[in-house]
């Protein structure tokens, strides 16, 4: 795909800039965990664009969180000059998909959009027929080999944990050869990080439930900026060590903190959150470019971390967390 000059995106550019406004601060979300109920929290939210929203006021968080997501996406692909532009952030659901469809012909049942996710590339009713007539005509060919692979080897170990090691694979292969067909350094170094992030969770449940060395390199995901020798030559040190080697990919704090907390007190809350904070602070690069795909790529995760901030306020509300509880959990948002 050919990179589009930064004039083709000012329309979209001016378009989602409008929006970027609305964002919710991290003092809005706080505002938001005092809320005595549901009302209450529903009037707070149209200050934000949210507009009339009954499943706040019925309580019914996960309905409100999907309406939303299929907005952002709806919003998104009704601006964009063409959808393939941002296709690499469209692939975590359709695996998501594919996962589910294979689970649940394996434990004989039929999946529908309670578990399916809508905002895909794929619909997900087309995905579930696809999966179930095994016709892949119309499929990404390495999603198509991805489950050739995924359901042989399940046939062979029957462990249905294979089928997300490689769906997972194949998402992030699709996810960064995507990024590098669009010529934009800011895509491509957000799904590097991206990979990164998720091997050094990996890294650290594996070390943490006493997994061998040779497990990681299994979950282990290619194409980040970390290689694969360097968790293999950490798997016995420190985690103060570790970190003092992730200086230079700007990530130490995060494991010096986060390694500190699962040692003393065995809780992964706060490196997990640190992980998720990380990807944010890249992320925030985009707020200063106001012309190409990059403010539009950067609003987009922008939102999604917005609505997963709102799903914890809205699920402490129902269940009576206090706001110093539900704070503890708040991602880093974009403004």
């Amino acid at each position: 795909m050919a990179k589009r000059k930064e004039n083709d995106y000012i329309f979209a550019d001016a378009f989602i800039g409008c929006y970027v406004r609305n964002l919710m601060k991290r003092q809005d979300l706080m505002r938001l965990a005092n809320c005595t109920d549901f009302d209450a929290a529903e009037a707070l939210l149209q200050e934000f664009g949210y507009g009339e929203s009954p499943e706040v006021k019925e309580g019914d968080v996960e309905a409100f969180i999907r309406r939303e997501q299929n907005k952002l996406f709806d919003m998104i692909y009704n601006t964009l000059p063409e959808r393939k532009e941002l296709a690499l952030y469209l692939y975590p659901y359709d695996y998501h998909n594919v996962k589910v469809c294979l689970k649940s012909e394996l434990l004989g049942i039929t999946p529908d959009d309670t578990f399916l996710m809508s905002t895909g590339d794929i619909e997900w009713n087309k995905m579930m027929a696809m999966i179930r007539d095994r016709n892949y005509m119309f499929m990404p060919v390495n999603m198509k080999h991805a489950i050739e692979e995924a359901m042989d080897l399940y046939s062979r170990g029957h462990d249905p944990q294979m089928i997300d090691i490689i769906m997972d694979k194949a998402c992030y292969r699709d996810m960064l050869r995507a990024a590098e067909e669009s010529g934009e350094d800011f895509l491509i170094g957000i799904v590097k990080l991206q990979i990164d992030l998720l091997n050094l969770k990996a890294f650290v449940r594996l070390r943490e439930i006493g997994k061998a060395w040779s497990f990681f390199q299994t979950v282990y995901l290619d194409g980040g900026n970390i290689q694969e020798q360097f968790y293999i030559q950490s798997w016995e040190e420190p985690y103060s060590q570790v970190a003092d080697k992730l200086i230079p990919y700007g990530l130490k704090d995060m494991m010096a903190e986060g390694g500190r907390m699962i040692k003393e007190e065995g809780d992964f809350t706060l490196f997990e959150k640190m992980l998720e904070d990380a990807l944010m602070e890249y992320n925030k690069k985009a707020k200063y470019l106001s012309f190409g795909i990059v403010p539009i790529a950067g609003y987009w995760l922008a939102k999604e971390v917005e609505i997963d901030n709102l799903r914890i306020v809205l699920t402490g509300i129902l269940v009576g967390a206090s706001p110093e509880e539900t704070g503890e959990r708040l991602r880093e948002p974009y403004v």
